[in-house]
């Protein structure tokens, strides 16, 4: 019940904090929620996920092969899908500075790696699945509710983006939660998938390609 608890608290942070287009305080209310936690538990890393793969090189290999797959999927196919069942689109002017400005786009890009990528990696699946898991176990039925929840939950935490951004992002969180199981719930993977995804998304921005590649495809709308 106290695990639970934690889990609910955590999720509220997250939540009413991405409303309130707060999102960077939530992360860091959590992070310090989830280490306190950590800590009064005797827990090690190992129990975010933090062990080393079985292979290093594929590792990386993978993930940046994913990052990529699923960042242009994503412009092509799941933003325009999400603009269309919202009857809105992802707002991404938060990053509207990076647009030619090679100094800002290399600044945000470590922000990104140092700050999204592992830490809410950290957050979505590091704690949040390795919690549920401990609650509801590891059959395939329970597995599916794991990622269908903690996804839902790492879509509302990117409500700032717009209802799009937050469907967008919500279907992504499904895959990396599907990629943290496949590699036995190895945290690596999804933090270095999601860091190339974060990493392609920034570049079409800071060429200015985004929202021609999103017009030329419209399978939606």
């Amino acid at each position: 019940m106290v695990s639970l608890g934690i889990l609910i608290l955590v999720s509220a942070v997250i939540v009413v904090t991405s409303f309130r287009r707060l999102p960077g305080i939530g992360v860091i209310a959590a992070l310090v929620i989830i280490a306190l936690t950590i800590w009064l538990r005797g827990d090690g890393l190992i129990r975010l996920g933090f062990f080393p793969p079985e292979n290093w090189g594929t590792t990386v290999l993978w993930s940046l092969l994913l990052g990529i797959a699923i960042q242009l999927a994503s412009t092509l196919i799941l933003e325009p899908f999400s603009d269309s069942v919202t009857k809105s689109r992802t707002d991404h002017s938060a990053f509207e500075g990076l647009r030619g400005n090679l100094r800002n786009f290399l600044f945000v890009l470590l922000l990104v790696w140092i700050l999204v990528a592992f830490l809410e990696e950290i957050i979505f699946r590091g704690y949040m699945m390795g919690e549920i898991v401990e609650l509801i176990g590891r059959s395939q039925g329970a597995l599916a509710v794991n990622v269908l929840v903690s996804s839902i939950l790492f879509g509302l935490a990117h409500w700032y983006q717009g209802k799009s951004g937050a469907l967008s992002t919500g279907i992504v969180g499904v895959l990396l939660g599907i990629l943290f199981i496949a590699s036995g719930f190895n945290l690596w993977l999804p933090i270095l998938t999601h860091g190339f995804i974060d990493t392609v998304g920034l570049f079409l921005i800071y060429i200015d390609v985004d929202k021609s590649l999103k017009e030329r495809l419209k399978l939606f709308g």
